[in-house]
């Protein structure tokens, strides 16, 4: 079930108190994404609901809480080395348990379902997806695409209740935007940023970007590789970049903290995701809410952000990634750039989401199922 009703007011709930919501984060993890402390900010500002971090002592609160919204669980669990992953499935489990004891409501937003890569992955495959599957009490996904593959996928999903609720925009910490004027003479640079793990191709992205003619495009790859499993193509290809191309180059492997990494999306024309393996993309809707255009692969999830946000905003990698391709959306970046054009990101507004939100938690409290 989609759900796109108005969000109860405080004065509408039973004993005229707002809806108490467990977030697991809701705040704590702001310095590094955003996302959850816009969300339940904004379900906090429409007046419908009371959002703390979560705690074990959070569970055990009186009243109880109706809701515990978990983001990432499986990245909890991936976080336990050798042993320690067991202590943790424990533990969670455990907060499971006295969840449904006390008749609070688990609803889960799908980030993600089954990394490619992740560390423990034969082990969350075994022990948690299909436990945890079976015992939440609804799901949020960002788009029809990766809510259609999840329960493909997952056939547990199949009788939970659903929504399809989309990544809000970062317009509310990003701030109000500049025009960055284009160096007389400059050539049109792409980036690709966020975290380097294997499924994004960023190799692809190099090797398409060294066909093209040197002097005529710049390359920046902006973010920290993998320690668990590197992207050895990539760092073998950067070994190999001509001499006469390497000043067009720029690779940081490292965490680019918020304002730097801002003014080199602005400084850019284009945001390249080659990705292989994508469920929903945070750095998709950044790129657009720092006003830059994406060119990435043809999946699901990016013919659909195509249809929210236009053609212009979104292209579409055909086949596979080549310089022909690059440089011809470099140029169609470039000429959007030079207008001061700006994407439409109404679809992604945050009110909008947090009264989508707050419907959904009523319904799964009232116990309707999916369409």
């Amino acid at each position: 079930m989609t759900t796109g009703a108005r969000a109860p007011g405080r004065q509408e709930r039973a004993g005229g108190g707002a809806m108490r919501v467990l977030a697991w984060p809701a705040r704590a993890n702001a310095a590094r994404n955003p996302f959850q402390s816009l969300l339940y900010g904004a379900l906090e500002g429409q007046g419908g609901a009371e959002v703390a971090e979560f705690s074990m002592r959070g569970l055990l609160a009186r009243p109880a809480p109706e809701i515990w919204h978990l983001h990432w669980p499986d990245v909890f669990l991936a976080a336990g080395k050798g042993w320690r992953f067991w202590p943790r499935l424990m533990a969670l489990r455990g907060a499971m348990a006295l969840a449904r004891a006390r008749g609070i409501k688990v609803v889960w937003t799908a980030h993600n379902l089954r990394r490619a890569e992740q560390q423990n992955g034969a082990r969350l495959e075994r022990w948690f997806w299909p436990w945890f599957l079976g015992r939440i009490d609804g799901v949020i996904f960002m788009t029809e695409a990766s809510a259609a593959q999840a329960r493909a996928e997952a056939p547990a999903l199949a009788r939970k209740p659903v929504a399809v609720i989309p990544h809000g925009s970062y317009a509310p910490v990003i701030g109000a935007l500049s025009p960055v004027p284009v160096v007389p003479g400059a050539a049109p640079q792409a980036i690709l940023f966020g975290s380097i793990s294997r499924y994004k191709n960023v190799w692809k992205l190099l090797a398409a970007f060294l066909e093209i003619p040197a002097g005529r495009a710049r390359l920046r790859i902006s973010g920290k590789m993998s320690l668990t499993i590197p992207d050895e193509r990539l760092l073998d290809l950067l070994a190999k970049v001509p001499g006469a191309r390497a000043g067009e180059v720029v690779f940081e492997d490292r965490f680019i903290p918020d304002a730097e990494l801002l003014e080199a999306i602005r400084a850019a024309d284009l945001v390249v995701l080659p990705y292989s393996d994508v469920l929903n993309s945070g750095v998709a809707i950044y790129a657009l809410s720092a006003g830059r255009p994406i060119l990435a692969s043809d999946a699901a999830l990016f013919r659909e952000l195509q249809g929210q946000v236009g053609g212009d905003w979104v292209r579409l990698i055909a086949g596979e990634l080549d310089g022909a391709q690059l440089e011809a959306a470099l140029s169609a970046a470039r000429g959007l750039r030079l207008r001061e054009a700006a994407p439409d990101m109404s679809a992604f507004d945050w009110t909008r989401i947090a009264q989508s939100t707050a419907a959904f938690y009523e319904a799964v409290l009232a116990g309707r199922g999916a369409k």
